[in-house]
């Protein structure tokens, strides 16, 4: 099976753990910063690491050719991830990650159809909070290399059948941690096993990568 490419731009502090991160996984890596020094550094780590400046649009098109995932680390001006976004959408890349600090940015990277934009530093900072404020308070889960907790949407088969009809354990070896419905504030973890699942539910699961993999939407 062909491995998922991934491009990862900005090789900052952030950009350059994400590609270290993902050189355990079984993924295609494709490194791009503006800085040579920063690209030569984390060459040993990746698939391909290339010195590229986004304003460059002729070479980051080239070479965005055959990703299927597109993070941006650049997050000190929203510019960067505004016109990778864009370009990524154009190519019909299916997903597109981008960084990004304030209200303002977020709405307009949502616009222009990121599929998540993200801030490292907010997300430390809750972490931390809970820590501090909740005694015991697990934010992972100790798993193998082969397992992940997947949000997904639910899958077509499922629509109209109950927890208790398609036996999810037995039938698929995972498990079904909650259920978010789209009129719901909060996910339920404690699903009736008689309630039939909606077209708009989203699904948490928890099991091995393959069997995952075979529940969730395919790319087209």
């Amino acid at each position: 099976m062909k491995k998922e490419r991934i491009a990862v731009v900005g090789l900052g502090q952030f950009g350059s753990s994400l590609v270290r991160e993902l050189a355990h996984m079984k993924v295609e890596i494709l490194a791009i910063d503006k800085d040579p020094q920063r690209v030569m550094e984390i060459a040993e780590s990746c698939d391909d690491a290339l010195t590229l400046d986004i304003l460059d649009e002729e070479a980051i098109r080239e070479h965005l050719i055959g990703v299927k995932t597109v993070v941006v680390c650049i997050g000190e001006s929203p510019l960067p991830g505004i016109l990778l976004t864009t370009i990524a959408k154009e190519l019909k890349i299916p997903r597109v990650h981008v960084r990004a600090h304030g209200d303002t940015a977020q709405k307009i990277l949502l616009k222009l159809g990121a599929d998540d934009v993200y801030s490292p530093e907010k997300k430390a900072a809750r972490r931390m909070a809970l820590k501090l404020t909740v005694p015991n308070i697990v934010d992972s889960l100790p798993m193998r290399k082969d397992q992940a907790i997947v949000e997904i949407p639910v899958p077509d088969r499922w629509i109209g059948k109950t927890i208790g009809e398609l036996e999810i354990r037995q039938s698929h070896a995972i498990n079904l941690i909650c259920i978010w419905r789209a009129d719901a504030d909060v996910a339920d973890f404690s699903p009736a096993v008689d309630v039939p699942f909606q077209e708009t539910d989203k699904v948490f699961l928890l099991g091995s990568k393959d069997r995952l993999a075979d529940l969730k939407p395919s790319d087209s």
